[in-house]
């Protein structure tokens, strides 16, 4: 009798090696994606991006429009990037034409590209959960991360040279009170081409530098680390020129806020003031034009002046926060509004005296002979270094520079 004959015969027997059979056949059929995922976990490395990063994303998808290693596709996926530096909205840069630039980058789906050297994996696709978001993951052979992190450190960099070669300039949001927008870029600007008298601008750098560098002098007084400066002077004496060579020395922001803007009220001044971006200097211009004995000046100001010194004091707790006011008439301030604590510093900017006038006109014309002959005479008179400027671009536009008359 055939023993292995009759027990492969029994039914039971049968039914079990079927039943391993099949357990086997289903455990090998993962087999290849078990290999696969050992070999991405142990032989690839990834990066993944998605758009979820207001500052990672944006920079890689410019930097793979810039990257020539990254052109070779066949399929893109467009971003529109606004060009304009002097306007607030998309509508005003197209009437000013300058429409945006449209960012290309490798399209949803796989690409599989030679970059720098290195055969890239790239995987671009929208994600749908509770949000809808894209994602971008970078793969190349090799278990080190060095190469990916070198390419997204590249366009971090490229990022960040864009921004800082430009001064952002924020306002209060029309459409959600309570918080900031980037009104536009501008150029920014040395100190040295704002002509005060010597060394004022210089001063006041180095005390924002002292200001920025002593947050732990601060918190060991126990003092508030904020600081405010009152800029006062006639018209056209530099006030918001300073303010901007200021920022654009230190690589800071620069936030503007209007008194007589609606969104402005006492419930969300406080919001404002406590959310002004880091790195940034807030200016009110023109302090005075709003109030009037403590009274609005006018039926456009919807905030009241108890409210806005509560404001003031309110951004003491915000950590680095730089105020600036300016005001034509400083006699016209309440005294409540400039008081040491919130107010640390004043600085008259008045009519060119001859050393400005010497150095308004060499910006123009090399000759310090002349330079020097127009200041002393022109120096009788009150000018105001934007009333010199006019007059020194009119005239040496005309072919020659003439005396200022007094006035």
């Amino acid at each position: 009798m055939d023993v292995p004959s009759t027990l492969l015969s029994q039914p039971a027997l049968q039914a079990a090696m079927l039943a391993a059979a099949g357990a086997l056949l289903f455990w090998l059929k993962d087999v290849p994606r078990l290999l696969i995922g050992w070999g991405k976990r142990f032989l690839v490395s990834t990066l993944t991006v998605d758009s979820r990063d207001d500052f990672l994303f944006p920079a890689l998808v410019e930097y793979m429009d810039q990257h020539p290693g990254l052109r070779g596709v066949n399929q893109f996926t467009a971003r529109s990037v606004r060009r304009g530096t002097e306007y607030q909205s998309l509508a005003e840069d197209l009437r000013n034409g300058q429409p945006p630039r449209a960012y290309l980058s490798p399209g949803e789906g796989v690409h599989i590209l030679r970059v720098d050297g290195r055969w890239l994996w790239l995987r671009r696709e929208l994600q749908v959960t509770q949000s809808v978001f894209e994602k971008v993951s970078l793969s190349t052979l090799g278990r080190s991360p060095v190469f990916l992190e070198r390419f997204l450190q590249a366009a971090i960099e490229a990022r960040a040279a864009r921004e800082t070669d430009t001064l952002s300039v924020y306002i209060p949001n029309p459409f959600h009170g309570g918080d900031w927008m980037r009104a536009r870029l501008g150029s920014r600007r040395p100190l040295a081409s704002v002509v005060l008298k010597a060394g004022q601008g210089e001063a006041l750098l180095a005390d924002l530098e002292r200001f920025f560098n002593s947050r732990e002098r601060y918190a060991k007084l126990g003092i508030p680390w904020r600081r405010g400066y009152l800029l006062f002077g006639p018209p056209g004496t530099g006030k918001t020129s300073l303010v901007t060579a200021l920022a654009s020395e230190l690589r800071l922001n620069v936030c503007t806020l209007s008194l007589a803007s609606p969104v402005v009220t006492d419930e969300k001044i406080h919001t404002l003031l406590a959310s002004v971006p880091q790195r940034s200097l807030l200016l009110i211009e023109d302090v005075d034009a709003f109030f009037r004995e403590r009274d609005a000046a006018h039926s456009q100001v919807r905030l009241s002046f108890s409210g806005f010194l509560n404001a003031l004091d309110g951004v003491a707790t915000q950590e680095g926060t730089v105020l600036f006011m300016t005001t034509n008439h400083i006699e016209r301030l309440d005294p409540a509004l400039i008081r040491a604590g919130r107010i640390d510093e004043r600085v008259e900017l008045g009519y060119a005296d001859e050393d400005q006038l010497r150095r308004l006109y060499l910006k123009f014309h090399d000759d310090p002979v002349a330079a020097a002959e127009f200041a002393r005479i022109s120096s009788h008179a009150r000018h105001s270094p934007a009333a010199v400027q006019g007059e020194l671009m009119k005239r040496f536009g005309a072919g020659e520079a003439q005396l200022l008359a007094p006035r």
